[in-house]
């Protein structure tokens, strides 16, 4: 099975591409960010994450994605644009007929570190770990890979015991 997880941003939007191996082992088969500049109007933007995600989804076929779920924290203003962010990641999720698990930081901190209030440096060690990745990744990429190895767990819980919880599905 192949998992594709998106970390959302305005300006950058990370995402990795990672498959099952074998029991409990899984390979990194790509990652990167979508970055987009702050000099452009919010539906370039937009567009850009939408157009450039496709081309990821295209090259890679994912059978299941796992998205960062939004929250509100200090400063609103910046959440409503990732909020943006996800709604055209997810038209371009279900445009490819993408089943799409939504998971908080903390499900996924747990996840990947059994410590939901794990640092980001932990998260990023991990993940490394876990897909063998011995150059350096940003912290959306670590991010998209993290939720990536939790949606392919949670398809693997699913298919041992049946249940989900997704936000789409097909």
């Amino acid at each position: 099975m192949r998992v594709i997880g998106i970390d959302p941003g305005l300006s950058a939007t990370g995402y990795g591409i990672v498959e099952s191996t074998g029991i409990n082992t899984y390979a990194s088969i790509a990652y990167g960010t979508i970055r987009t500049s702050s000099k452009k109007d919010i539906a370039s933007r937009l567009f850009n994450i939408y157009k450039d995600l496709r081309g990821v989804m295209e090259a890679y076929a994912p059978d299941v994605s796992g998205i960062e779920s939004v929250f509100v924290g200090k400063d609103p203003k910046n959440h409503l644009r990732i909020g943006e962010a996800r709604g055209a990641i997810l038209v371009a999720l279900k445009e490819h007929g993408i089943d799409v698990y939504e998971f908080s930081p903390l499900q996924v901190k747990k996840a990947i570190t059994g410590y939901g209030a794990a640092e980001k440096a932990q998260v990023r060690f991990m993940v490394s770990r876990l897909l063998d990745i011995r150059s350096a990744m940003n912290e959306h990429v670590a991010d998209a890979l993290a939720i990536a190895l939790s949606a392919l767990n949670q398809c693997a819980l699913e298919q041992r015991y049946g249940q989900y919880d997704r936000v789409t599905s097909r």
